[in-house]
């Protein structure tokens, strides 16, 4: 069939021309509109909820380890409860504080920057040789079974007992 114009008049005449193109038109329009309604910031990062921090006051009793099996001594608070030493390398779920004075009565510690939320096995761990997991618990949080949570903005404190004579078993029992 030879195109003309009485052809396009044809097409026209049925109003083929005006489905032809709302065919093309409503899909686009609706396409577009769905993807606008999809955008909330494009690739801004998400709100970051502000930092909070941990303190507490450490009391030992007891008799203090030789020198030569206390190699470091800090306050640990674990996001989880370890089952054995491995979990020690789950690091991303731990905050540490630096270094605990040794062959003292009382100290103190403050963790900043800590990222709100719980923390369900927590105290103070002694690392008693130079093997990367020769790391044991030497006294622990007791308040609220051990469990506190950390508030964004806010200091959550701690006390902790450490009794050389009577150290927490480790793993932790079962309940």
């Amino acid at each position: 069939m030879i195109y003309s114009i009485t052809n396009f008049r044809l097409f026209s005449h049925f109003g083929l021309r005006r489905r032809v193109r709302w065919t093309f038109t409503v899909p686009l329009f609706l396409t577009a509109v769905l993807y606008l309604q999809g955008c909330d910031g494009g690739l801004a990062p998400p709100e970051l909820k502000p930092f909070g921090s941990i303190s507490g006051i450490i009391t030992y009793s007891g008799s203090w380890p030789p020198a030569d099996s206390l190699d470091d001594l800090r306050f640990i608070a674990m996001r989880f409860i370890p089952a054995d030493t491995a979990d020690f390398l789950q690091l991303n779920k731990m905050e540490i504080s630096s270094s605990l004075d040794l062959f003292v009565d009382t100290d103190s510690f403050l963790i900043e920057n800590v990222i709100p939320g719980g923390f369900f096995y927590s105290g103070v761990a002694q690392k008693f040789s130079i093997d990367l997991l020769a790391w044991r618990p030497v006294g622990l949080v007791e308040e609220n079974g051990g469990i506190f949570e950390v508030e964004p903005a806010s200091r959550t404190v701690v006390s902790i007992h450490v009794d050389f004579d009577h150290l927490p078993p480790f793993p932790p029992e079962s309940q």
